[in-house]
């Protein structure tokens, strides 16, 4: 579920630009969830609670101003990413300081918002909401998952422990070569002989472990690393990790 929330102490920009961002994300198809808030402090409060994917901040608030609550929000979650609102053109280079992922202004806002989101979509959204489904038959049980729920999947001795994005897991007694055979055509990895991982959510890769969307680190095989770069290359053009 793609999770966004809006923040904007002018209630009639605030219903405007949800449901401008609801126009979108139903266009594309995108299975979501719309956060709206008016106070700062009553949304960094649900930040804690819920990981948003992407925030809308409006710049200029009383109480506490967008940059205030965007330095707040990367303590609480850093993988959040940030669009500033404003009618401030002057407060762009500040705004840009703390490394957003744009600036929409206020003032221009169609053709802002179109270019943003956009933007925003072939980075980090195509192909990642889709609803397509795979079952796993262990004995007489069978188990099915949409695609992009599927975080990892990790060797626990005879069982592989399937990690889904709500953090739950489930066990099945079904060999790990198998189950990549079943996945790598679905953009499955095989990172380490012990796990098995979604290129959906990965991060960035480094030269010993690879770097989730959700803060979750897990090991990298160092003989294997070209080849995992390779084949996440080839999965993935469109984004850009973080390879260092």
């Amino acid at each position: 579920m793609f999770k966004v929330a809006i923040l904007d102490d002018d209630n009639t920009a605030l219903m405007i630009f949800t449901s401008a961002v609801e126009v979108y994300l139903k266009e594309k198809n995108i299975e979501h969830q719309l956060f709206a808030f008016s106070n700062p402090f009553n949304f960094l409060a649900s930040a804690k609670e819920e990981w948003f994917q992407l925030v809308f901040l409006d710049v200029d608030m009383p109480e506490m101003n967008g940059l205030e609550v965007c330095r707040e929000l990367s303590n609480i979650n850093k993988n959040t990413q940030v669009i500033f609102l404003s009618q401030r053109e002057d407060l762009i280079f500040e705004c840009l300081a703390l490394h957003p992922f744009g600036f929409i202004r206020k003032s221009k806002l169609i053709d802002d918002f179109d270019s943003m989101m956009n933007q925003y979509y072939s980075t980090y959204l195509d192909g990642r909401y889709d609803t397509s489904t795979i079952e796993f038959v262990d004995k007489n049980k069978t188990m099915s998952f949409k695609i992009r729920e599927i975080v990892y999947i990790k060797s626990d001795r005879n069982y592989q422990k399937i990690v889904l994005s709500d953090k739950s897991n489930h066990l099945v007694r079904i060999p790990l070569n198998v189950l990549e055979e079943k996945l790598k055509e679905r953009g499955f990895i095989r990172i380490h002989k012990g796990y098995l991982l979604n290129y959906l959510y990965v991060r960035s890769i480094s030269s010993e472990k690879v770097e989730l969307t959700n803060g979750t680190s897990l090991p990298l095989s160092k003989r294997r690393k070209e080849d995992i770069l390779k084949q996440y290359s080839a999965i993935s053009r469109k984004n850009n990790p973080i390879i260092v």
